[in-house]
């Protein structure tokens, strides 16, 4: 991916002028389940690799360098199917994850580069 980065001009510090990016995404499944008409969900198996410039959280601008990110997950059918560890911490710091949004969510969504964007204004306005 090579798009001109959404923090240009004023963020330099944060990011270079242009922002590129290389995605990998794997899925994997039961075959018999992703055939079958009468199985509305699939359930599968996800491992994703991201190779990237800096974040903008990072203030590395356009430095040399790159970040190299590996992650595998995979689709659960209910909330409670996730450890204990993990459904604590969800539910103490971040309970409007213990249940998806629903399908017909109209909110914007929400980048890091968005996110980002909003404190470094509310730093600067301070």
């Amino acid at each position: 991916m090579f798009y001109t980065n959404p923090l240009a001009g004023d963020y330099q510090k944060y990011v270079g002028g242009s922002y590129h990016a290389t995605e990998i995404f794997d899925f994997n499944g039961d075959t018999a389940l992703l055939l079958d008409e009468d199985e509305p969900v699939a359930y599968p198996v996800v491992s994703w690799v991201r190779m990237s410039q800096w974040l903008p959280w990072m203030e590395m601008g356009s430095r040399p360098g790159l970040l190299y990110f590996n992650a595998m997950g995979r689709k659960l059918q209910h909330f409670d199917q996730l450890s204990d560890t993990m459904k604590r911490e969800i539910e103490v710091n971040y309970p409007k994850y213990t249940a998806p949004p629903p399908g017909d969510d109209e909110r914007r969504n929400e980048t890091s580069w968005t996110y980002i964007k909003k404190i470094i204004d509310q730093r600067e306005a301070e």
